[in-house]
């Protein structure tokens, strides 16, 4: 089924001048542009979600990282990332940023597509991926959580895996809890309408629901064995990356640039969100960010992975090292 186009809100143009810049995975190359050398795609098209793991790709763009690769990005805002699969799959989108790593190895492991790890998108951190209820809900820990109802973008995604993993360990049946399937725009307003008793986000609607309804968080989903979890990452089909290998090269040595950027400089970070989140530029210094890797650790991913098979999202284990685009 092919979904409607999407909303592009942000085109950076490039000249065809070669460049170079450092590679990812520890060596170093040189990406020339399309003038005569190099890459088999100069203009692409990025699938992105308004929230704090895609900071690095905007700045990507701010920071002419992906003019210095001869590289033309577009971005269009998805409300979540398996909305863009179908476009991926038929060639509209080239790239889905910050996917969840979560539902696409699903995918991969039931052979519904082939994929390919560009880049790591975002790792999380205690107090930017998390469950926030009404103050009055009388929900004050993960034993509340026991028989409500949790908002989730993604049914069986990051958010259930780890809601679970983490709700186990604090002697809760994962079972006992409903999870239901909303937007992370629209979370908020469903909690505060009662339509769920808690929702899972991550920033910048973490924020955005304790500043606009006085939201408290009941549980992190990043901590003990989940600390420093990867969530997401940049995703292309293997046939693509297979087609335009100096391009997708391109792309991932400009986001190494920006990861690393983003997470030295926070600041930039926060002040960038509001160009393509609903967070306002006041609200911005309060989000919580998470950790930006600047290249793909198969031994950090694999814990995705290994998580989903002990969750029973995978009923054989997936070695992701082939996955990852190096």
């Amino acid at each position: 089924m092919k979904f409607p186009r999407l909303r592009t809100i942000c085109t950076i143009t490039t000249g065809l001048a070669v460049l170079s810049a450092a590679a990812g995975c520890g060596g170093s190359t040189t990406s020339a542009a399309s003038g005569g050398t190099g890459l088999e795609k100069t203009h692409l098209t990025v699938g992105a979600l308004p929230i704090v793991d895609d900071a690095p790709l905007f700045l990507a763009i701010k920071n002419g990282y992906f003019k210095q690769q001869g590289l033309t990005v577009t971005t269009e805002i998805i409300p979540q990332s398996t909305l863009a699969i179908p476009d991926m799959l038929h060639g509209t989108v080239d790239i889905i940023g910050s996917g969840n790593y979560v539902s696409f190895f699903e995918g991969q492991a039931q052979k519904t597509f082939n994929i390919r790890v560009v880049s790591p998108a975002a790792t999380c951190t205690q107090n930017s991926f998390g469950i926030l209820t009404l103050p009055h809900s009388g929900i004050k820990g993960p034993a509340g959580l026991a028989g409500k109802t949790i908002a989730v973008n993604i049914a069986n995604n990051i958010q259930t895996l780890t809601a679970n993993a983490t709700l186990k360990a604090d002697g809760v049946n994962p079972s006992s809890v409903k999870y239901v399937v909303i937007p992370f725009p629209d979370m908020a307003a469903a909690l505060k309408a009662g339509h769920v008793d808690a929702i899972s986000a991550v920033e910048p609607f973490i924020t955005g629901a304790e500043q606009g309804m006085g939201a408290v968080p009941v549980m992190s989903q990043c901590t003990g064995s989940l600390s420093h979890l990867p969530l997401s990452g940049y995703f292309a089909t293997a046939a693509w990356a297979a087609k335009y290998p100096h391009t997708a090269h391109a792309f991932q040595v400009a986001m190494q640039k920006a990861q690393a950027f983003a997470d030295a400089n926070p600041a930039a970070v926060q002040k960038i969100l509001p160009t393509y989140t609903k967070i306002s530029a006041a609200a911005a210094p309060h989000i919580k960010l998470g950790y930006y890797p600047p290249t793909l650790v198969p031994a950090q991913v694999q814990r995705v992975a290994d998580l989903m098979l002990a969750g029973g999202l995978l009923k054989n284990r997936l070695d992701v090292q082939p996955l990852l685009l190096h």
